[in-house]
């Protein structure tokens, strides 16, 4: 049987002339799915809930977790003020996806953190962030050039890799080209985390957990460029789903 994955999802509003007026969206883009299922994983995407016993059926249902991307954490979550006026946060999703990542740590649960999901991940092993990149790092590229291009296809940075990272192993290589669509990145490392790639300019583009089975964070967005403008990060898909023993 195919591994199951669950994607966490966002929170969608649709706005019309300055006024939400329709039901909000759970989702996320088709391009997650794509990306499971072309490692041959059969995913799914969890909807946000507010019953802890409904969400811990969820989560039972699924092989793997795949933090998705998306809004930024609420600073409360790591301990700190918000300091930069234009953040876009979803209490609702840090506080489902901060139990979620508990219980896959518990039970060794595999994780693939992506964007937000790295941050995420970083937070609930008590890590914190730059709010914003820019303000807090001034001397730091630009790490929203894949979105000024509006194209996620983009490889805007070249990561290099920790020689030993398991990440390494899994690309075969030291170097990848990547895009880049966040504004905010890891500041203090969380509880056993190791950084596995970084930007020319030192900034955190991918973690692991080397005590795990597999929990690998990546800043940037694979899942948009596997099938065609750097296919070497399916690699990192396969593993993930290859690192599910199903029967």
């Amino acid at each position: 049987m195919a591994a199951i994955i669950a994607i966490t999802s966002g929170e969608i509003i649709n706005y019309e002339v300055g006024v939400v007026w329709t039901p909000t969206i759970y989702g996320q883009s088709h391009t997650y799915i794509d990306a499971i299922v072309r490692a041959n994983g059969a995913p799914f995407v969890i909807p946000l809930v507010d019953n802890t016993e409904i969400l811990r059926s969820l989560y039972k249902l699924a092989d793997g977790i795949l933090l998705s991307g998306g809004h930024d954490l609420e600073p409360e979550t790591y301990n700190t003020e918000r300091t930069h006026p234009k953040l876009i946060t979803s209490p609702r999703r840090d506080k489902q996806e901060m139990q979620m990542v508990k219980w896959a740590l518990q039970d060794d649960k595999p994780i693939l953190g992506i964007c937000r999901g790295m941050q995420l991940l970083n937070v609930a092993l008590g890590g914190t962030l730059y709010q914003d990149i820019k303000t807090d790092l001034p001397q730091a590229h630009d790490h929203t050039a894949s979105v000024i291009k509006k194209d996620f296809r983009h490889l805007a940075h070249d990561l290099n890799l920790s020689n030993n990272s398991k990440l390494a192993k899994i690309l075969g290589q030291p170097h990848i080209k990547t895009n880049t669509l966040h504004h905010q990145a890891i500041c203090n490392l969380g509880r056993g985390l190791v950084v596995t790639a970084r930007t020319e300019d030192g900034i955190i583009e991918a973690v692991e957990l080397p005590d795990k089975q597999f929990v690998i964070g990546v800043q940037s967005h694979p899942e948009a460029l596997e099938a065609e403008a750097e296919p070497e990060w399916g690699r990192v898909f396969e593993a993930f789903v290859k690192s599910i023993k199903t029967v």
